[in-house]
């Protein structure tokens, strides 16, 4: 793989972002967006980001895959993508989760407001048994409609409707050992994605997922690589 930016050099993709220093806050975790779109502004073909990847790209996903303690998907495409349980890191990446304590296989926590989810489904089913099952994140008023079916293949946790945020999870994902969170979308969730260099959420990485404010805040571009066409581009907010 090649580095385009800050220099153009030959590089390891595991080595590089596994070098990264992603320290949590006092009380949120590192979040990283990871997502496919299009250079026209398209996030999925006939229904599904798997239309827009290559062997690039997979790789690079299993890579960041690898950081998390936490991954954290939207209902809608855990639907649409058919999600299935994280898969056992191999080789480097898993001495990098244990150099790093982390648990051999990242968490799945899912945000579905209606609680919609068939507990038949990879996710669920096909968990490991020494994992802690997935979390779901739902509004109190869902519970009683449909929370038997998932019971007892999953954490539920629930807010009242109106504290339901994208925010409210984050900090609640740090409670549950999430000091690395990676957010794999929809574009619902990941609401803000784009390949301008600015992000119009705010400056809590979590709140750049809910509604946006008046001004935007000013990223920097960390790093580029490339490999196959694809590009990987590292965004971070600029600290004062």
């Amino acid at each position: 793989m090649k580095q385009i930016f800050p220099e153009e050099i030959e590089v390891d993709p595991i080595t590089v972002y596994n070098s990264d220093v992603r320290t949590p806050f006092k009380t949120r975790p590192w979040v990283l967006l990871n997502m496919v779109n299009s250079v026209d502004g398209f996030v999925s073909f006939e229904g599904r980001a798997g239309g827009l990847s290559g062997l690039a790209d997979k790789n690079i996903y299993q890579i960041i895959r690898g950081l998390a303690d936490i991954i954290l998907v939207g209902a809608g495409t855990v639907r649409s993508e058919n999600y299935k349980a994280p898969k056992t890191p191999q080789g480097r990446l898993a001495e990098f989760r244990e150099s790093r304590g982390q648990e051999k296989r990242p968490r799945i926590a899912v945000l579905s407001g209606e609680l919609n989810l068939n507990p038949d489904m990879g996710l669920f089913a096909e968990r490991h048994p020494e994992d802690k099952p997935p979390l779901i994140y739902t509004k109190s008023e869902s519970l009683e409609e449909n929370a038997s079916k998932l019971v007892s293949s999953s954490e539920i946790i629930d807010f009242p409707e109106k504290e339901l945020t994208v925010s409210r999870v984050v900090s609640d994902l740090f409670k549950q050992d999430g000091k690395i969170v990676v957010c794999e979308g929809g574009p619902n969730l990941n609401a803000n994605l784009s390949v301008s260099p600015r992000a119009v959420g705010g400056e809590d990485p979590a709140a750049f997922l809910n509604n946006p404010v008046n001004s935007p805040v000013e990223l920097t571009v960390d790093r580029i690589l490339m490999e196959e066409e694809f590009l990987f581009c590292r965004y971070l907010t600029i600290r004062n």
